[in-house]
């Protein structure tokens, strides 16, 4: 199995010692199935929770802890057969000093040899929010709050690789979750992709573009959605997966009452794991989407999620607090993950579903499980112990059933 999860949340920069803390939780996230482990920004920052990167190579002044601490976690995790997963932010910077003018254009590495050192150089010339720059323009989305990069100079290439293959080599990480890519051309994430060779990766593609209709509700055709992220996934290269967002978006309200969305025209699932699976990593919720309330799951709807995504192919991704924080969520997740590992269901799973209407949701995967979600309990002829399974697992709403 391949099981990842989130090892912060949106105020773990807040609490002090965050390496330390998490670095307890890895015998459990081991014996839980779990193979990677999404870690936070690891460099200094101007802002704590370390997405305004400033001195890139100073992992000291990180809130979450310091350079050795990460370190050690990283090499407790590996003991625990771990890879560690670095939320790497290449879009944007924050300037370090003001220049002789009074604006914050002055860049640095955090070396003593000058490395990611720079101005306004190499900042995009038409980033409106920092009117400074006198790089060429910007190659994706503009990011307001700090100023973007020029990727197209091939020095800034050049170090942002050497600086990535130095948290391999020197730190320990085995992979990349790169945040914001939208925000500069998909040649580039290939360029760093082809660069650095992690052992995984995956990119955060999120636009606020999901079709609605009139009323305000999601339309059940998602294609545009979810094609538009596998056409990025192909121009960055092919390698790179992605966050599923079509899914997280169909998902959060299927959950109440309308999970016949969880089919497509062509009988598949409706996100991205329904067309290129083996790009895609499913999740219910995160630091962005829970945590600052942008997407939020319906909270007691946890577990139907859990018990889509750790069923269905794809690679799912737990969320901290859904494990550690609310407790509750925990056994029954240790049993989902289990049951996917023990049944050998992967990103290329096959999905055959059996049921989509309102109150229920039912799939055979790989011929090996059958899950459902919904209210409704009268499976008649759909009952799986009808056809040499059994029950695996169950809860509130949800079922997981076994060949025997």
């Amino acid at each position: 199995m391949r099981g990842a999860t989130t090892g912060f949340n949106w105020d773990s920069s807040k609490k002090g010692g965050w390496y330390n803390s998490l670095k307890t939780t890895i015998p459990e996230l081991a014996s839980s199935g779990i193979t990677h482990v999404w870690l936070p920004p690891p460099s200094h920052s101007n802002g704590t929770e370390g997405y305004d990167p400033g001195r890139l190579y100073d992992l000291d002044a990180s809130s979450y802890g310091n350079k050795d601490e990460l370190k050690s976690l990283i090499a407790t995790m590996h003991e625990k057969g771990i890879k560690a997963i670095a939320d790497i932010v290449l879009n944007h910077r924050s300037a370090v000093k003001q220049d002789e003018n009074g604006i914050w254009s002055i860049f640095e590495g955090g070396t003593e040899d000058g490395r990611l050192d720079f101005n306004a150089s190499l900042i995009c010339r038409d980033d409106n929010d920092h009117p400074f720059g006198t790089g060429n323009p910007d190659t994706g989305d503009n990011f307001p709050y700090t100023a973007d990069v020029d990727h197209t100079n091939p020095r800034l290439q050049t170090e942002l690789s050497d600086w990535l293959n130095w948290l391999k080599t020197d730190i320990g990480f085995d992979g990349w979750r790169l945040d914001y890519v939208i925000g500069y051309g998909s040649s580039f994430t290939k360029l760093y992709m082809e660069k650095t060779s992690p052992e995984f990766a995956v990119a955060e593609y999120w636009r606020w573009n999901i079709s609605k209709g009139q009323d305000g509700k999601l339309d059940k055709n998602q294609d545009a959605h979810r094609n538009e992220i596998v056409n990025w996934i192909e121009a960055a290269g092919g390698v790179v997966t992605a966050f599923d967002l079509t899914t997280k978006y169909i998902l959060n309200v299927a959950v109440e009452g309308e999970l016949w969305r969880l089919k497509d025209s062509n009988g598949k699932p409706p996100g991205l794991i329904g067309i290129k699976p083996e790009s895609a990593v499913t999740f219910i919720d995160n630091h962005d989407t829970w945590s600052q309330g942008l997407l939020p799951f319906p909270d007691d709807k946890v577990l139907l999620g859990y018990a889509y995504i750790l069923t269905h192919p794809g690679t799912p991704s737990i969320f901290y607090d859904h494990f550690f924080d609310w407790g509750w969520p925990k056994e029954s997740i240790r049993n989902l993950t289990a049951i996917r590992a023990r049944n050998g269901i992967n990103s290329r799973s096959s999905v055959t579903i059996l049921a989509a209407e309102a109150d229920l949701y039912m799939a055979n995967i790989d011929d090996k499980i059958i899950m459902k979600i919904g209210p409704r309990l009268g499976l008649g002829d759909l009952d799986p112990t009808k056809s040499n399974f059994h029950v695996a697992t169950s809860g509130q709403d949800f079922a997981v059933w076994e060949k025997n």
